[in-house]
């Protein structure tokens, strides 16, 4: 035993103190020191039981808590974890190096004296409990789940027994746990249910919601009592086979079950979402559902911003790439190998439906500011004059200057970049009437940055390029880095008239080099303000008449292509 080692002198006194308790208590009684079972065999001696059990001593104890369980798998008590260990006052959320296994021990005896009490004396209270499970620690021993979500609650709200619904539930697996997840209720399946997208990497199923009375919810044990229900439904009890079938009264308990193809019943664990539907966002991003917000690049910038985006409550979204996932990319990008060989904004688009089910997303697969199909021009127009906010997230020039053209002082652009080596970034802002035009502010940036110390190579660099001193490869902590800033700065560009941002560049260090005193220093770069617009002079008379002409020939086509279309 370690123990005996590491902490001789605290382990003579642990059993000294255990013996004096022994001598001078009826209730318990000790067996062996083994290590298989591990611990010191008890006994609790109770009037009408008497419970076999170990003291267990961790090897790092006591900086780790001692702890008290049967010898062999038993329910000894309702302050029980599912591996027996029995939960006492103290334990690992409020243990003290000071606490001795004798302590544990009269600790273990209370409980299980005060729930003896209960048997024998009714009207006995229950013991005092500080035994508190998570979500996540009452469900870690269900396999087999059904999770009850917001709307799911919503559609149940007016169902009455005997009335039935039908159902279509999706089921995924992971590990051996498998989750039941409500996708559409109602006749034929008509009401789907946004909380969760059903794919191909996930299993559909039929089946029923009965609305029962609060008696029979509690009796649902069998098969046969299912059954039962199911022909008091007027359903014939056969049409259960292989269907996920939900109970619920009218205080809205469920019960779930799964009816196997030879009839047999499963219980599902009910996980309860309906009450952790509480906006976690502050009140402000409420506006962005309404947002459309068009991102150029689904490389590793602009993946990490997108799906941020959807996290913050964005819902429309265009996105603009023509490259395909390569496993190379899969170092920094969001997407994963499910993705490899797929155009990256068709993959982007998947993820961000995985993230916000009703978002929609458009994705466009060309070249911003490359060869293309000229008809491609006059699309990405069309696209970047319906958007709220534009993020420039490819780090290239001509799509850069391709984006200030048609955003101009129109349209919200946000952009950066992370500098080679990830030693630190950059991002700016241009906003129509509150910031100068993008090349007047890009031009300012690079006119700040010339003024600095003798400029490395990387600000001419893009990350993860060739040198000649080798490649200079950012990371995906700086690429992150940098996405969690835009994206914090893009929604301050579209949902805050009074900015929290007080000058519209900035750059970010990630390392100390350069103009950058230490990680995570920043330097803000105050940009010039908007230029004035100027007055356009007054048109000549044959101007004047041109544009009538013009308008009226649009007018006539227009008029005829409706006549024709009609």
């Amino acid at each position: 035993m370690v123990l005996l080692q590491d902490q001789p002198q605290r382990m003579a006194r642990e059993k000294r103190g255990i013996e004096q308790i022994a001598r001078a208590e009826t209730w318990l009684s000790l067996g062996k020191w083994s290590t298989s079972p591990k611990g010191l065999q008890v006994s609790f001696r109770l009037p009408t039981f008497e419970f076999d059990g170990l003291l267990v001593y961790p090897p790092l104890f006591p900086k780790v808590p001692a702890y008290v369980r049967p010898k062999s798998n038993g329910a000894w008590s309702r302050h029980q974890y599912g591996n027996g260990v029995l939960c006492l006052e103290r334990g690992p959320d409020n243990w003290d190096p000071s606490v001795t296994g004798a302590e544990l021990l009269r600790s273990a005896y209370k409980l299980l004296f005060s729930e003896m009490l209960q048997v024998v004396l009714p009207g006995v209270g229950p013991a005092p409990s500080r035994h508190k499970l998570t979500l996540g620690q009452i469900a870690r021993g269900e396999k087999r789940r059904f999770l009850v979500t917001g709307e799911f609650a919503e559609q149940l709200e007016n169902l009455q027994a005997p009335q039935r619904l039908q159902l279509r539930v999706a089921r995924r697996q992971l590990d051996d746990v498998v989750v039941s997840v409500p996708v559409a209720v109602g006749p034929d399946n008509r009401v789907p249910l946004k909380d969760v997208l059903s794919t191909d990497s996930i299993t559909s199923e039929d089946g029923w919601v009965f609305a029962v009375s609060g008696p029979e919810l509690k009796t649902l044990r069998t098969a046969e009592s299912l059954r039962a229900i199911a022909n008091s439904h007027a359903l014939s009890p056969d049409r259960l086979n292989m269907r996920t079938v939900v109970a619920c009264d009218s205080e809205r308990n469920v019960r779930a079950y799964r009816v196997t193809d030879t009839g047999e019943l499963t219980e599902l664990a009910v996980i309860d979402a309906r009450d952790s539907d509480t906006d976690r966002l502050p009140p402000e991003f409420a506006q962005l559902a309404s947002k459309r917000i068009t991102v150029i690049g689904a490389g590793s910038l602009g993946s990490k911003i997108a799906v941020s985006l959807a996290r913050s409550g964005v819902r429309q979204f265009v996105l603009i790439d023509a490259d395909v996932l390569m496993p190379q990319n899969l170092v920094r990008n969001e997407l994963d190998t499910r993705h490899l060989g797929f155009a990256k904004v068709a993959s982007l688009a998947q993820r961000i439906k995985e993230v916000a089910t009703d978002a929609k997303v458009t994705p466009l697969d060309f070249e911003v500011g490359g060869q293309e199909n000229p008809e491609v021009a006059s699309l990405l127009a069309d696209v970047i004059c319906h958007s709220d906010l534009v993020i420039d997230a490819t780090a290239s020039s001509d799509a850069f200057v391709t984006l200030a053209a048609l955003c101009g002082e129109r349209v919200s652009l946000v952009w950066g970049e992370v500098f080679a080596g990830g030693v630190g970034a950059m991002m700016a802002r241009s906003r129509p009437g509150r910031d100068s035009d993008p090349l007047a502010t890009r031009a300012h940036i690079y006119g700040v940055m010339s003024d600095m110390a003798d400029a490395p190579r990387f600000q001419a660099k893009r990350y993860g390029l060739e040198t000649d001193e080798g490649a200079l490869v950012a990371g995906d902590t700086e690429v992150s880095s940098l996405a969690a800033s835009m994206t914090a700065f893009a929604i301050d560009a579209v949902c805050r008239e009074e900015s929290e941002y007080p000058v519209g560049a900035y750059l970010i260090g990630f390392k100390k080099f350069w103009e950058f005193r230490a990680p995570f220093d920043t330097i803000p770069i105050a940009c010039p303000p908007p230029v004035a617009a100027v007055e356009l002079p007054e048109l000549t008379a044959d101007e004047v008449a041109a544009l009538d002409e013009l308008t009226e020939a649009v007018l006539e086509t227009a008029g005829a292509s409706s006549n024709a279309a009609g």
